[in-house]
Order: structure tokens, then C-alpha cells, then sequence
């Protein structure tokens, strides 16, 4: 390895550590074994580094210097330009060939926004994130790809109306091939709701509506959770497909059964792979999907146009029956009743940071239902539903947490599973038939009396 290095601030046999001096960047190729050059202009990279642009390489540094080093160098597909915080230290194991950076580094958002107010404001909202700095604003969708190109973030925020392309345009066109962790920031869901659903269908993460004028420090603590869960992420395909269990036979009694799920962050894709692939033929089924008010209805609505039977958004006193699935409504908790045959709905204080809560639902359900029971935690940030889980299982539900493999963010199944909650743990696309063959199985069992 050829390197200029700055000052070295530790050393042990085959171990540098070295901080980067102000007036460098790093470049490094990745391969076998592993290159790297500081650099004061580009005449520092090695000849035959130039030669081999289909590796991709990475770069270290200021990104206002990166830019002055490497004003007309074509970076090849598949690079990634880091900017570190002042004073960031690098470390190399001379004897592996290893490299490694230490400290912390900049997290890069596009903000994308037809409104120079709203853009100012999350401009001011992510830059007083600790870590976080807003390298572009975008005001045409025609412009997206060119700040991709220039800025390679780590995330970008996207709101849907942009004049002549729509926000849903923009994420296939050109944020989906690129697989960038992408944020929905929406108005209000009577003109949004159809649009966040075709979105997030097209690869979007999640979704925030825009609150009233005032009222953007509510939206904070939400909007730093949510971009920390991105860069967390996984980037979903949306496009799951297996051959459905519709037209198998499963041998159970709709009535005699209940399914519960809790899910988040990719969560909404979840449901729809799971609703799809059901049979025409279910037991009830509760949902606290974390959702913000308003968009649960156009959840809901689309589910219920995609399948057999009935999809909706609840509402108090609705009774819970096979062949139906109700949906917790936004800002709202929903707990099945004492009577075990219908849902409360009501606003009641967040738990676990939401609203509607997947603990809160599950609770009830481990209190009142009067029939065996399914407990199901899907993909998402945080740990709700997961103590809630646990009770489930020790009351006699069957519990089934989704794996990490298919998880958009394994944050939920995680904690779950960690504390014993988990009878099962399967696929998403091994979801619908994990639960139908429990059902099948556990009515056989009633009728031999095991």
C-alpha cells in the first residue's frame, strides 16, 4: 500500500493510527489487497488506478476539497464520497492490509421540495441533528439525478408534488434504481393518501405528514427516528412474489381463531405480501400499523381492492368477524373490547412513541380474546409490541416474529425475539402459509382432543 500520511498519533508493530490532515482526502479502492492513497491533488493516485475505473472506489474527506482535488475526475458507478468530521482518525493494520476509520462522519440528506419555506425549515430541523448535514436542495424533480450525481447522500427527503413530474414519478425514475433510503413528506393524506401508497410501492422507506404552520418541533424527534431507521434499513423489493395458498385447502374454523399483527417501518409493503397471499377465507385480523392520521385509510382502502375479503380502517364499536381486517387508525390506539367481539378506538397518550401501539393492542388482545390466537411482529424500528408479545405467548397465543433476512428494519422481530417472545420466526413470503398451516394444525388437534 502506498500511503502520504499526516501525522501519526499511535503506534504498535504492523498498527498506524494517524489523524487526516486538513488539506487531503483519502481515496480507496477496494479489493485484494485493500489500496489507499491520501491525496493533495490528483496527481497523487497511482497510473494504474486510473486504468481500472470498473472498481469502485471510496473517498475520504471535506467534500468542498474533494471537489478541488478532483474537479474533472469521472468517479466510477458504485463509489461512495464520505465527508468526515474535522480530526477524524484513521487507523491501518499494516500487517492485513486492513483500513479503518474512526470517528464519526458526516450523514448526507438531499432535501427535495417545490417550497423554498418548507425546504428552509427542514434545512434548520436536519442540520441541528447531531451527525447530520443537508449537502443540496432540490426544487424540480428533472433535477434529482443531477444532486445524486454530485452529492451522493445517504438519504433524501422527497415531497410528492414537484410541478411537472409527481414525487412518485421521481422515485421510480430516479431514486429507486439507485436504491436511495428516501423519506415521504407529505401534506394532507384527503390529497396525499393515494400517492404515499403508490410511493412507498416504488421503493419509498416511510412516510411524515407536514404539520400545520407552528407546528414542524412536533415533527422533530419523529423525523431524526425515521432517517436514523433509514440508513438502517434494508432497500425493499417490492416486487415479492410466490405462488399463493389461495386455492390450497386449509382445514380450520374462522370464527374459532384470532390474528393480530403489529408492524412498522416497511411495514405497509409487509401487509399488502402477506394480504395478498392469503386465502379468500381468514379469521379476523387486527393491525397497529405506526402510521400517521389520515394515511391509515388509504392503507386500508388499497388493501381491501387487492383481496378477497374486507380491509378497513377501524372504528369504535366495530365488530371484530372472519373475513374481515381492521386497521388501527393513525394517531389513534385500537384494543379489542372486553367482550372479545369488538374494538375500542381512542387517542389516549403515545406508547412506546406511537400512536396507534403495537403493545397496546397486543395487551388487550392477551386480556380479552376468547379464542386461540396468532401474534404477529413485522418488520420496523424500536421494540414496540415486544414485550406485548411475550405476554401474548405465555398466555397460549402463538407467536411468529418475521426474520431478519426480509426485514426492512429488524428492530421489532430483534427485540422480540431476543426475550423469548417467538414461537416462530419465518420469511415474509413464508408468512401466509406459517400462519394457515398453525391454524389447520391447531384445529386438528382440537378435534382429537390433544
Amino acid at each position: 500500500m502506498e500511503f502520504f500520511l499526516g501525522q501519526i498519533i499511535q503506534g504498535e508493530t504492523g498498527l498506524l493510527q494517524f489523524t487526516l490532515p486538513k488539506n487531503v482526502v483519502l481515496v480507496w479502492k477496494d479489493g485484494v489487497p485493500a489500496e489507499a492513497v491520501i491525496c493533495e491533488s490528483k496527481a497523487d493516485l497511482p497510473v494504474s488506478w486510473m486504468s481500472q475505473k470498473q472498481v469502485p472506489w471510496k473517498i475520504f474527506g471535506a467534500f468542498d476539497l474533494i471537489k478541488t482535488i478532483f474537479p474533472d475526475f469521472n468517479i466510477p458507478a458504485g463509489s461512495k464520497v464520505i465527508s468526515l468530521d474535522p480530526g477524524a482518525a484513521i487507523q491501518m493494520d499494516v500487517s492485513k492490509n486492513l483500513i479503518r476509520f474512526m470517528g464519526k462522519r458526516q450523514k448526507r440528506a438531499v432535501i427535495v421540495d417545490d417550497s423554498s419555506t418548507i425546504r428552509k425549515l427542514l434545512r434548520h430541523i436536519i442540520t441541528s441533528f447531531e451527525g447530520w448535514e443537508v449537502v443540496a436542495e432540490v426544487e424540480r424533480a428533472e433535477d434529482i439525478s443531477e444532486s445524486l450525481k454530485k452529492h451522493y447522500p445517504d438519504l433524501v427527503t422527497l415531497d410528492l408534488h414537484l410541478g411537472k413530474m409527481n414525487g412518485v414519478e421521481a422515485m421510480r425514475k430516479f431514486l429507486a434504481p439507485k436504491k436511495i433510503p428516501t423519506l415521504l413528506i407529505t401534506s394532507q393524506p384527503k390529497e396525499d393518501g393515494s400517492l404515499v401508497m403508490d410511493a412507498l410501492d416504488a421503493g419509498a422507506l416511510d412516510y411524515l405528514q407536514k404539520p400545520e404552520s407552528g407546528g414542524w418541533d412536533i415533527l422533530k424527534d419523529e423525523l431524526f427516528h425515521k432517517m436514523e431507521a433509514a440508513l438502517k434499513s434494508k432497500w425493499q423489493n417490492a416486487s415479492i412474489r410466490r405462488e399463493g395458498i389461495q386455492n390450497k385447502t386449509f382445514n380450520f374454523n374462522p370464527a374459532n381463531s384470532l390474528i393480530t399483527i403489529g408492524s412498522s417501518t416497511g411495514g405497509t409493503q409487509a401487509l399488502q405480501q402477506i394480504f395478498t397471499h392469503m386465502p379468500a377465507t381468514i379469521p379476523p385480523i387486527l393491525v397497529a400499523q405506526h402510521i400517521p392520521a389520515g394515511f391509515s385509510k388509504a392503507l386500508a382502502d388499497r388493501l381491501n381492492k387487492l383481496c378477497p375479503f374486507e380491509i378497513k380502517e377501524a372504528e369504535d364499536g366495530d365488530e371484530v368477524r372472519p373475513n374481515r381486517v381492521l386497521i388501527a387508525p393513525g394517531n389513534h390506539h385500537m384494543a379489542l373490547s372486553k367482550n372479545g367481539k369488538t374494538v375500542e378506538v381512542f387517542a389516549g397518550e403515545p406508547v412506546n412513541r406511537f400512536r396507534p401501539s403495537v403493545d397496546v393492542l397486543f395487551r388487550s388482545v392477551a386480556k380479552n380474546s376468547k379464542v386461540p390466537t396468532v401474534g404477529i411482529i413485522l418488520t420496523g424500528m424500536g421494540k414496540d409490541g415486544a414485550e406485548a408479545m411475550l405476554e401474548l405467548h405465555r398466555q397460549g397465543a402463538y407467536t411468529i416474529a418475521q426474520d431478519e433476512a426480509s426485514c426492512v428494519v429488524f428492530g421489532m422481530p430483534k427485540e422480540a425475539i431476543r426475550l423469548g417472545a417467538a414461537d416462530q420466526i419465518t420469511s415474509l413470503i413464508d408468512m401466509p402459509e406459517a400462519i394457515m398451516n398453525h391454524l389447520s394444525k391447531k384445529t386438528s388437534h382440537l378435534k382429537s382432543g390433544t
